[in-house]
């Protein structure tokens, strides 16, 4: 046995030992927790960190942002978590395209700038759902038996919408903005929900008013892509600042 021991030792003092650099840590892309390895763990670190319930020191922040992107976001997380599947074989992924989508219904302009916040926030593509035939003023003036007045009372109505998401299956999360119409959300949300295979996609949706609440507004929307994830949805009035939506998006994981 200890003829054995002694062989080892000697084994052991004649192979050659590589230390890594004290920062080696420090320099390892993607790896968001400092433990020297990338794993889904760090994907979570980035997504805790945005959502505020954890903080990644300013030191690794670098090292946390993988998807060529200025500042930490949702997307970071993403990219972790393809190269962990073997989707992305290196970072930084310069190519690589938004996993989140912002679309937004704004006929008065109110809801608009609160989803531009949103896209920015989650560094998303942004998509503006344009009526095929635009509302007017008279179209909107509610209770004169307006054309808004008739959608919102028609269970059938399907406005046309003029543009088309061409690339809708790259996105994991939706970010659905509109005003309400009558308690609910225009027809025209409807049309957009029924144009597209949202399976597997998560749904955000937050809607502009005056003073109604969202109501069944979101709820009521949910049959309409039923394979997918809804959150819970929010009500903001016009004038939102770009901190409230940010807070909003924090305390719900983004």
């Amino acid at each position: 046995m200890k003829k054995l021991i002694a062989l080892l030792l000697i084994i052991s003092l004649a192979i050659p030992v590589f230390a890594f650099p004290a920062d080696a840590a420090e320099k390892l892309l993607g790896d968001a927790n400092g433990d020297g390895r990338i794993t889904v763990s760090d994907a979570t670190a980035v997504q805790r960190h945005i959502a505020g319930l954890e903080s990644i020191p300013e030191e690794r922040l670098s090292c946390a942002m993988v998807d060529n992107g200025k500042t930490l976001s949702i997307n970071d997380a993403t990219v972790i978590q393809k190269y962990v599947a073997a989707i992305f074989s290196s970072f930084p992924v310069e190519d690589n395209k938004a996993s989140t989508l912002v679309a937004v219904f704004s006929r008065t302009g109110h809801t608009k700038p609160l989803a531009e916040y949103a896209a920015d926030y989650l560094n998303a593509d942004f998509f503006e759902i344009e009526a095929a035939v635009p509302y007017t003023d008279a179209d909107i003036a509610y209770y004169t038996n307006c054309r808004a007045d008739k959608e919102q009372s028609d269970p059938a109505a399907r406005p046309a919408i003029a543009n088309t998401v061409g690339n809708m299956e790259q996105y994991d999360t939706i970010v659905l903005a509109y005003p309400i119409w009558h308690g609910q959300a225009p027809k025209i949300i409807y049309t957009f929900l029924e144009s597209y295979d949202f399976s597997g996609k998560v749904i955000i949706p937050f809607c502009t008013s005056a003073s109604s609440p969202l109501g069944t507004s979101a709820s009521n929307l949910h049959a309409l892509a039923p394979n997918s994830v809804w959150k819970d949805g929010r009500r903001f009035a016009a004038g939102t600042s770009q901190a409230t939506i940010e807070t909003w998006l924090k305390e719900i994981g983004y």
